[in-house]
């Protein structure tokens, strides 16, 4: 039996009728403290954030359980963080439902008293320790039989709302037997579910099995240990003592293409760009302390969206007069013209077919380096050899070019997910390609005080290591212009 103490302060009650001043009432529920003892105390003594809380822990952890016929693949399509939000809010709303219900099958109705009835304004004062006192309105033709018929009366349709973490009476019907007559209590208030606003604060799903291996006959039976939830980089993010007024970053996801162009199978889609830029966005703000307003996230650009995006932080630059530190990341589908070999960018309402209309990265480079900035960093999971995540935007996907790498840095450092005609890969179980999860892991770890030799040196050995693993070959790589071979390495982000 689990045991822990709540303290719960009573709120005031004060309705106010319309009219003046000697027709308002008021009621005062007194301050109780309770303790819970175990899960059978009274609904009435439960606030609901607990109830909620206990409710939707005790559904989601049978949810999420693998069943013993269901595939690994499935389960985890299944449970995920995405899928287990929705399930929460899902059983929150039944929470609520639920507790509504045991909250007025639990109410004792004999208790309501009766006040005196005010003829000026036709209604009663109903008193009740339990509901706090309200104003039910009456006609004066029927005072007198409402208030004869007051001790066989029926009390039907209630409705409650959440209100400083308690139950409130929103509606309620009187019912008279003896007319068959009906009266209606409705809060009127413009009010809301507190209930839609709460949020779980609930840690990784891990199941942990042992982790051995053994071989019998000629089924080999193997135990692993799946985490299902957010990956160990979404979370803990660490917070900057400092912010950087001058930082810029524009940061660009591109996962689905397939909504954008008709006839695409989603084997294209590049699988967790959105994850991607949504959380090195939370790096940028949080870790390196650049302020919300300076970081733009696009998702699932178009091309005038990216370009659009370009602008943004060119324009921002020459405001800044020298002294910008700009950051460009790009998530999303990359490709070389296969004639020139020109690496580009590749935005949702692109075909590989059509990559004229595509974003040249030099074009990109021109756009962070047209003004004077005191840094500009790139950071690109992309390749640029025809390969993809999973698919490639072009029919010939298992051809593959060696891009051209001779783009002008002009005072740029390009930290690459992969090198020549390699592809760069998916990081599954991390929700992240391999090179951004590693790219965050290393500015967790480091809090972002990591400079740029260490962190090129930790993602090609990294990235390599564990793509190497799954019998892939990702080497990440880094660009520099040729006048800063002497410096780039001791430089760093913040």
């Amino acid at each position: 039996m689990s045991k822990y103490t709540l303290l719960v302060i009573g709120c005031t009650i004060i309705a106010a009728i319309a009219g003046q001043a000697q027709n308002t009432f008021s009621g005062d529920s007194h301050p109780a403290v309770f303790s819970i003892v175990s899960n059978n105390v009274s609904i009435k003594n439960i606030p609901p954030a607990i109830y909620i809380k206990k409710y939707v822990e005790r559904n989601i952890a049978e949810w999420q359980k693998k069943g013993e016929f269901e595939k690994t693949s499935d389960y985890q399509k299944r449970v995920n963080e995405q899928s287990r939000n929705v399930k929460a809010q899902e059983l929150t709303n039944q929470a609520v439902d639920a507790m509504k219900k045991d909250f007025a099958a639990a109410i004792n109705w004999s208790e309501l008293q009766l006040s005196q009835y005010d003829a000026d304004n036709e209604t009663y004062l109903v008193k009740s320790t339990q509901l706090g006192d309200f104003a039910l309105p009456v006609p004066v033709s029927d005072a007198q039989s409402f208030k004869y018929g007051w001790s066989s009366m029926k009390f039907q349709n209630t409705d409650f709302y959440i209100k400083n973490n308690k139950l409130v009476l929103a509606k309620l019907t009187f019912s008279n037997p003896a007319d068959g007559k009906k009266y209606i209590y409705d809060s009127q208030q413009p009010t809301t579910y507190a209930a839609n606003n709460i949020t779980y604060n609930f840690t990784p799903i891990e199941i942990d099995v042992p982790k051995d291996s053994r071989q019998t006959s000629n089924t080999k039976i193997e135990n692993r240990n799946l985490s299902v939830g957010k990956s160990d980089v979404d979370v803990n993010i660490p917070k900057a003592a400092s912010s950087m007024p001058n930082a810029y970053a524009l940061i660009i996801g591109n996962e689905d293409y397939t909504s954008y162009q008709t006839g695409l199978s989603n084997e294209v889609n590049v699988e967790f760009a959105k994850n991607d830029v949504q959380v090195f966005a939370e790096y940028c703000k949080n870790t390196l302390g650049i302020p919300e307003k300076q970081v733009k996230v696009l998702i699932n650009a178009t091309g005038s969206q990216m370009r659009q995006g370009l602008a943004w932080i060119n324009n921002l630059a020459g405001i800044e007069n020298g002294k910008a530190e700009l950051i460009f990341y790009y998530s999303g589908h990359g490709l070389p013209d296969e004639v020139t070999k020109e690496p580009y960018l590749i935005p949702v309402d692109v075909s590989g077919i059509q990559i004229q209309y595509a974003v040249k990265l030099e074009e990109a480079f021109v756009a962070l380096t047209a003004k004077p900035s005191k840094q500009v960093t790139v950071f690109l999971d992309a390749c640029f050899s025809g390969g993809a995540r999973n698919q490639s935007l072009i029919a010939m996907k298992s051809v593959k070019v060696k891009p051209n790498n001779l783009v002008d840095l002009n005072n740029i450092v390009v930290f690459a997910s992969s090198s020549g005609d390699e592809s760069s890969a998916v990081y599954k179980e991390k929700q992240h390609g391999y090179f951004t999860y590693f790219l965050l892991k290393k500015l967790q770890d480091s809090k972002g005080d990591v400079d740029y030799g260490t962190l090129s040196n930790y993602l090609m050995q990294n990235v390599s290591k564990e793509t190497g693993l799954i019998s892939k070959k990702q080497t990440p790589q880094v660009l520099v212009d040729p006048q800063m071979q002497d410096k780039w390495a001791g430089l760093k982000l913040k």
